[in-house]
């Protein structure tokens, strides 16, 4: 799956790519022609431009993966933060948005919450702390419907490297139905399950 931008505004996220782009193409001329053997000056203007392109790798996950999100709820930006919010910490979280299948056949255990989304809300329920922090949550439109769901592993072997169950739960759930699933690792990393595939972003604030 391409993670695609739905309803999105293209110019606005073109012109602060250009940006950046054009910042760093601005550093590098200057420090190029200031250039000499045995000044380590330019391997420390590299580092702050690998920043630079980390930060424009989050900034273009973000916008897609809110434009993705837009489809099939107006709480787009709202669930966008909480997995920011939630990868920075390190809490590990699995967000299942219903689209077109229904989910309920392949979700099992679960707590009605039937709370309007909030990212908020959605930090407190993945807080290490919390009764629910191990299983997924379910959204429908713009409603958090119930937390707590253990979802169906995927049957299938991977040999680049070990799957832990999260990343497991959220291949196996996107295999049987339509549904985005987002997950955050214990690490921080981001990514999201959608037609049997994971797909690693990175999100910014």
């Amino acid at each position: 799956m391409e993670l695609n931008a739905v309803n999105g505004d293209f110019a606005s996220l073109r012109a602060e790519l250009a940006k950046m782009l054009t910042d760093i193409s601005e550093t590098l001329n200057v420090e190029l022609s200031q250039f000499e053997p045995g000044h380590i000056r330019l391997l420390n203007v590299i580092g702050d431009i690998s920043k630079k392109f980390s930060a424009m790798e989050s900034l273009t996950s973000t916008y897609y993966l809110e434009g993705l999100l837009s489809e099939h709820t107006a709480s787009n930006k709202e669930i966008s933060r909480a997995v920011h919010r939630l990868s920075t910490k390190g809490h590990a979280a699995l967000i299942v948005i219903e689209k077109n299948d229904s989910v309920l056949p392949y979700l099992s255990g679960g707590t009605p919450i039937q709370a309007r989304i909030s990212s908020q809300l959605l930090e407190t329920l993945f807080h290490p702390a919390s009764e629910f922090h191990e299983g997924a949550v379910l959204i429908q439109g713009e409603t958090i419907v119930s937390a707590g769901h253990a979802l169906p592993l995927t049957e299938e072997i991977f040999w680049d490297r070990m799957y832990d169950v999260r990343e497991l739960s959220a291949v196996g759930l996107s295999e049987r139905c339509d549904a985005l699933v987002l997950l955050v690792s214990d690490s921080g990393a981001t990514s999201v399950g959608s037609d049997g595939k994971l797909i690693p972003v990175s999100i910014s604030s």
